[in-house]
């Protein structure tokens, strides 16, 4: 279940913070160490090691998803145990996440308002999004997308820019 902190869009908690989505709290992130704890993050989630998944958040982590618009308000999540819980469950694929997806998607690694993500793929269309938060080797905030109109955007330059090799080509 999640806290019953207040619930913030990502926007919301990006400016209460006083950064952007894309720095972290100790200034800027060197793009090869990011990506390294990204790619980590999806290989722990994709085993569901949840050790794993523990030691790579920072112990003040916080998790919000918008539910994939299925949720009234945003969900949050704010340890580091809960968060992996739900991380672990989150990217098991299934059938029916499949059929809610509309296909199988591919996940590749991108930078989303200059932020560390990766993206969830079904030909040239984005259907998800989670970006991250990088302060000392560790993850400190994890961002989930999942609502068609707030990913229009991500979407568009998705396309524009043209996809890399995927991290998982078949999730």
């Amino acid at each position: 279940m999640p806290s019953r902190r207040p619930a913030l869009p990502p926007c919301c908690h990006r400016r209460r913070h006083g950064r952007t989505a894309g720095h972290a709290r100790d200034g800027e992130v060197d793009p090869a160490s990011a990506r390294r704890v990204v790619e980590e993050f999806l290989a722990a989630a994709s085993s569901r090691r949840t050790e794993r998944l523990v030691a790579l958040l920072t112990d003040d982590a916080t998790a919000i998803s918008d539910g994939a618009g299925l949720a009234e308000k945003p969900l949050w999540y704010d340890t580091p145990q809960r968060i992996a819980a739900v991380v672990r469950a989150g990217f098991k694929p299934t059938p029916a996440k499949r059929r809610f997806a509309g296909g199988t998607p591919a996940i590749h690694y991108a930078l989303v308002n200059n932020a560390p993500a990766i993206l969830f793929v079904i030909g040239d269309q984005v259907i998800g999004a989670v970006t991250f938060d990088i302060t000392g080797g560790k993850i400190a905030t994890v961002r989930g997308i999942a609502t068609p109109t707030r990913l229009v955007r991500v979407g568009d330059a998705w396309r524009q820019h043209g996809p890399d090799t995927p991290l998982i080509s078949r999730w």
